[in-house]
């Protein structure tokens, strides 16, 4: 099931982020939990069994710049900071369903297009790269496949 993230979830997240090899003090997911506030970026939570196996968080009010506008899809445009699924429930369309309910949030919203940069940390940008072009995002910038990726927002929910 995903839904709106609530201050509960918010240490699960943290450790999912760490998991991924974010500093968990760069995020502020413990911070907000222990003061009743909400994160500075909405999110979404992926449940099984009452514990967290994934996050997402992005916005649905982005203006993108001028290497991978969208002329038509005007504002207000989604983009998605990141999407984590802890290690243990991945390969179980945990990371698509996370997609689908951002872009299907980002559609009630009034959004028609969602974008995102694949994480760049690590070795593993072809397997984040494959796995965003089976959801139906394609390479926005022409020169760097593993730049930003993108897609009207019906077209990718018609993938996924």
């Amino acid at each position: 099931m995903v839904r709106p993230s609530e201050p509960h979830d918010y240490y699960q997240m943290a450790d999912i982020l760490e998991e991924m090899g974010h500093d968990r003090d760069a995020w502020d997911y413990q911070w907000t939990s222990d003061r009743g506030l909400r994160p500075s970026f909405p999110s979404w939570v992926a449940v099984d069994a009452n514990q967290v196996v994934g996050m997402i968080e992005g916005r649905m009010d982005s203006a993108y710049d001028e290497r991978f506008e969208q002329r038509d899809h005007p504002p207000p445009q989604a983009w998605i900071y990141l999407v984590g699924v802890r290690r243990d429930a991945r390969r179980r369309g945990i990371g698509s369903a996370l997609l689908r309910g951002f872009a299907e949030e980002a559609v009630r919203a009034g959004c028609s297009f969602l974008a995102l940069l694949p994480d760049q940390s690590d070795d593993d940008v072809p397997d984040r790269v494959a796995f965003f072009r089976a959801c139906g995002l394609v390479p926005l910038v022409e020169d760097d496949p593993s730049d930003v990726h993108g897609a009207p927002l019906l077209d990718m929910l018609a993938r996924i």
